[in-house]
């Protein structure tokens, strides 16, 4: 800005140069025509006094009617007119004017030419004097020497070259004015992005950038192609913003599923090392004993076998989360169906523990899947509710359609789940309480192959816990137009309602 104010000073000072020179130069040339006019009218005065007076043309004839000279000059000259011989030496008129060192008008016009001087004895004063050679038949005979006072055209020169100053300054600083604002219009904006562009690079390696407030500060709101760059500048920033983020959630995801998929082996490797472990002992003690302590001998084989056969299970579950579910045949299923006869299957469990399992599902629920693959979810969710729900009450089995989709859900009243708990309760291996489970042995892969199952079918499993009281739901598609049943299969599922109240005199196992 304050280049441009430079140039258009220098600019200024040009112009107000060239404009006074002009108007100087005008009036110069404006005096010479009126002077040369004066000279070639006084020349034509002076022939026609000589003939009139019957004077020689020469300079005895030029003193003998410098008086006259005078008096028919006045015209022209009035009181600034002096008659001067060829010397320079006064003859007649105003004497003062002859006497003037005014300039060297007089000195040239002594040595033949006709010349004149600009004086300013004051501020708006301006006097002409003007010397000319008298020269008749090639041959000067005196000088006339006139003293003009062109002050009102020196006046209105002034004038006319104050308002010039005036109009073209006034049009400077209008043009100054809007190419500033233009220039600041155009500058701003670069500016700011220029100093976005240095915040970004100081902030990258600290990985602390506020995409959203700089790309907020981008974005001009203008409509030519300075505010085309900042919001093409802005989505730039919004699109790096929006990959940082995704970068910055699938470095936690990598490093979530790094820490799960040891936290898996860890767990797993310490679930099949305990059964290996007990295994290992009771055979080096039956080894050691070669069968002389029957009872050992009966607990040992007893130890093995339960271990045996808790990880037989373990590894059939293991193989459970593998993706063979994926090559299983997808048929209409009757979900209604399935919640019964899951309901009917563990009812006897349920009242073990002095529980009972109610159902309140329409029918039918009609899905697409594999039915033995679904079974083994409701049962493992039904299974969880009996383990750890409270005594003396109620398992709730019941469904629902919504929107295309069928629902079923299991809701027992027990201790609840904490919100980290339900987000961590389908990871394989994670078991919420050991000790209030009514069952060990548990190796905590059921939920993580309901959920996997649940993949399988494009559906969907979940949790929510509130006041003690747990609601596990899964999610399918329903089917359309699913089969038909007869009157006989009708006729083997299980009533709508089950309810199993609690026998005396049953124990807890």
């Amino acid at each position: 800005m304050f280049i441009l104010l430079g140039l258009f000073l220098a600019g200024g000072g040009i112009l107000s140069s060239g404009i006074h020179a002009k108007l100087w130069q005008s009036l110069e040339a404006q005096i010479v025509r009126e002077l040369q006019g004066r000279q070639e009218n006084t020349l034509i005065y002076i022939r026609q006094l000589l003939m009139l007076h019957g004077a020689n043309n020469d300079e005895e004839g030029y003193r003998a009617i410098a008086e006259d000279i005078v008096r028919e000059l006045r015209i022209l000259g009035g009181q600034g007119l002096c008659v001067l011989d060829v010397e320079g030496q006064y003859l007649s008129g105003n004497r003062q004017v002859g006497e003037e060192k005014a300039g060297t008008d007089l000195a040239r016009a002594i040595q033949g030419s006709a010349a004149f001087t600009m004086t300013y004895p004051d501020r708006d004063t301006m006097l002409v004097y003007l010397s000319m050679p008298v020269t008749i038949e090639e041959r000067t005979i005196g000088i006339i020497r006139y003293r003009m006072d062109t002050s009102g055209l020196y006046v209105q020169i002034r004038q006319n070259e104050s308002l010039v100053y005036q109009i073209t300054a006034a049009v400077y600083a209008l043009i100054f004015l809007l190419l500033a604002f233009f220039i600041n219009r155009l500058l701003v904006p670069i500016g700011k992005l220029t100093e976005i562009t240095r915040q970004v690079v100081r902030d990258l390696p600290r990985e602390q950038v506020d995409m959203q407030m700089l790309a907020q500060l981008a974005d001009s709101g203008r409509r030519d192609e300075v505010g085309e760059l900042s919001r093409n500048f802005s989505v730039m920033l919004a699109t790096m913003d929006s990959q940082f983020r995704k970068m910055r959630s699938d470095k936690e995801q990598i490093v979530s599923l790094l820490g799960s998929r040891q936290e898996f082996y860890n767990n797993m490797t310490h679930e099949l090392k305990t059964p290996l472990t007990t295994i290992q002992g009771y055979a080096q003690l039956l080894e050691a004993d070669q069968g002389e302590d029957k009872q050992l001998s009966r607990q040992g084989l007893r130890q093995i076998l339960q271990e045996s056969t808790r990880m037989h299970q373990m590894v059939i579950q293991l193989l459970e989360m593998s993706d063979k579910g994926i090559y299983m045949e997808m048929k209409p299923v009757d979900l209604t169906l399935l919640a019964k006869s899951v309901a009917q299957t563990l009812e006897i469990k349920a009242e073990r523990y002095e529980m009972r399992i109610q159902t309140n599902l329409p029918e039918p629920l009609w899905t697409k899947g594999v039915g033995e693959r679904i079974r083994q979810v409701l049962v493992n969710l039904v299974d969880n509710a009996i383990k750890y729900g409270e005594s003396h009450s109620t398992i709730y089995l019941s469904g629902s359609r919504r929107r295309g989709y069928v629902w079923l859900f299991v809701r027992n009243q027990g201790k609840g789940l904490a919100p980290e708990e339900q987000e961590r309760i389908f990871e394989p291996f994670y078991r919420v309480d050991k000790t209030y489970s009514r069952e060990q042995g548990s190796s905590g892969l059921g939920l993580s192959i309901c959920r996997k199952i649940m993949e399988e079918h494009g559906g969907l499993i979940g949790v929510k816990s509130k006041n003690a009281q747990t609601i596990f739901y899964i999610r399918l598609k329903e089917e359309e137009g699913g089969y038909v049943l007869s009157e006989t299969a009708k006729s083997r599922m299980p009533q709508s309602g089950v309810s199993s109240k609690p026998k005396k005199g049953i124990r807890r196992g």
